[in-house]
């Protein structure tokens, strides 16, 4: 049988071992984080200008649409007005054709009314 110094002394032996596993564990993880950290601090400085950029560039992009819409606004309402004028000029012009026809028809039924007549 095993005497109580000795089973003291293996469950001595392996708690250092576990103890040592898990310093190393912790070193690891340690280390781990600081790497990471240190990545992560160096892909902030290299994205933060792209970053920056990008807002820049979806503020202009914002500008630009906003300003395009408004230019698109302007040509519409010029055309409508163009539109309209053209079609009160037309009308200025086509009325008198109009008128003339009429009177050409109602003068043509009117000599044929009376040339029947004779």
């Amino acid at each position: 049988m095993m005497s109580v110094t000795a089973a003291l002394t293996i469950i001595a032996i392996v708690m250092i071992l576990l103890l040592l596993i898990v310093a190393v564990t912790a070193a690891v993880l340690v280390r781990t984080s600081l790497r990471l950290e240190r990545l992560l601090a160096r892909a902030e400085q290299d994205v933060g200008p792209l970053i920056f950029d990008i807002k820049v560039a979806l503020a202009d992009i914002r500008r630009m649409t906003q300003s395009g819409r408004v230019q698109m606004q302007r040509v519409d309402y010029t055309l409508k007005y163009l539109s309209d004028a053209v079609l009160d000029a037309s009308d200025a012009v086509l009325r008198p054709v109009q008128e003339l026809r009429t009177w050409y028809r109602a003068i043509g039924t009117g000599l044929r009314y009376f040339l029947r007549r004779r």
